[in-house]
């Protein structure tokens, strides 16, 4: 199927395929470059890339594209980059237009098929104002059933576990709290095996992106920030996300957009939120600019109980086959099978709803701030 040459194998087929894009971009701007910075050790070879060009003659609109926050949500980041690159940038206004196209902020995560960084954090619990000040949380649904989070042995017979797993989940909570832990989990910054841990500090891979990040923006009047995501919202759908940073009232974001599938996130239970953080730091030193940051997710899962249970049980499956690994080699690859049906499905109608639904999204965000395409 055509949509399958967008999607790649392993990291390193990724930023290959990523790198070699770099002479499509100079078509339309000559002096397009490429930056590449080192997460963890230079021998351990992981990497953020990033394509960056600046408008030919006016700094208007700035047009930001980051992938692999969540390492494995990586690999449909990296498919939705070469969409952009092939179908959008001859569309766009290269004379007032500037690009930042961001290839795997956690390259380590990408790399070894986990949704976390190298130190098991949650980059997107990660962005905290004032970590002096912080002095860390643990969400209450998180507390009373830690036992469930926190690994403390090998993984045992598969189809065992997971029946018990179920069978505890779905006594300990509630449909709602299930539907958070798939969608907007909050995060909890004490037990740093534990699943959904936002760590104590900044993570190497959220500094070294913020510490870029306010510089691109410095000379536009308009910059978009575009953050790409898999796993959450409904299945086979995309939900376009923005953050209560922005001003605008979700009846209104849907208006502009003239897009079915567009909601505004309520934050004020959870710590660390990147998009929330980088809107709202923009808006506080650059008070003149307009500022639009939204999440793509391309959903993977149902939104039954079943479908709920299933995407918090991979995850403590997952998250303790790292740390406590597992007595059977087939428990290890079921496990891993799962855990790539929720965020990197290798499945055909689901590759080909990333590409057409990321068209449509593309459009309706391009269209609704008055890009050109």
């Amino acid at each position: 199927m055509r949509e399958n040459r967008y999607f790649s194998h392993t990291y390193e087929e990724s930023r290959a395929g990523f790198r070699e894009k770099l002479g499509e971009v100079r078509k339309y701007w000559p002096d397009a470059g490429l930056e590449t910075y080192h997460i963890g050790s230079r021998e351990d070879d992981n990497t953020t890339d990033i394509i960056a060009a600046d408008a030919l003659e006016e700094s208007k609109d700035l047009i930001i594209i980051t992938t692999g926050e969540h390492g494995v949500e990586g690999f449909a980041g990296s498919a939705f980059l070469q969409l952009f690159i092939e179908e959008y940038l001859p569309r766009i206004n290269h004379k007032t237009t500037g690009i930042r196209l961001v290839h795997a902020v956690n390259p380590w995560g990408m790399r070894n098929f986990r949704r976390v960084t190298e130190s098991n954090i949650d980059l997107n619990r990660n962005y905290i104002e004032d970590w002096g000040e912080f002095t860390g949380s643990v969400e209450q649904k998180y507390t009373r059933e830690k036992e469930l989070f926190v690994p403390a042995e090998p993984l045992e017979n598969i189809k065992s576990c997971k029946e018990e797993l179920h069978a505890r989940l779905n006594e300990a909570f509630s449909t709602e709290e299930l539907a958070e832990f798939k969608d907007t989990p909050s995060g909890q910054h004490e037990y740093k095996t534990g699943v959904f841990y936002g760590g104590k500090d900044w993570d190497e891979p959220a500094r070294e992106l913020k510490t870029r990040y306010f510089n691109w923006v410095r000379d536009y009047d308009h910059p978009m920030h575009l953050d790409i995501h898999s796993g959450g919202g409904p299945k086979d759908e995309l939900t376009i996300i923005f953050n209560e940073a922005d001003r605008r009232s979700e009846a209104r974001l849907q208006e502009d957009l003239s897009y079915s599938n567009v909601m505004k996130s309520s934050t004020e239970d959870i710590y660390g939120d990147s998009n929330l953080y980088l809107q709202k730091a923009l808006q506080e030193e650059f008070p003149d600019k307009k500022t639009m940051v939204c999440l793509f997710e391309f959903g993977t899962i149902g939104e039954s109980v079943d479908d709920l249970i299933f995407c918090t049980r991979t995850m403590i499956n997952e998250n303790g086959l790292y740390f406590q690994g597992a007595r059977k080699e087939e428990v290890r690859e079921e496990v891993n099978r799962d855990f790539a049906r929720l965020f990197n499905p290798s499945k055909e109608e689901w590759r080909k709803q990333v590409i057409n639904k990321g068209r449509e999204g593309l459009e309706a965000v391009l269209r609704s701030e008055n890009i050109r395409i």
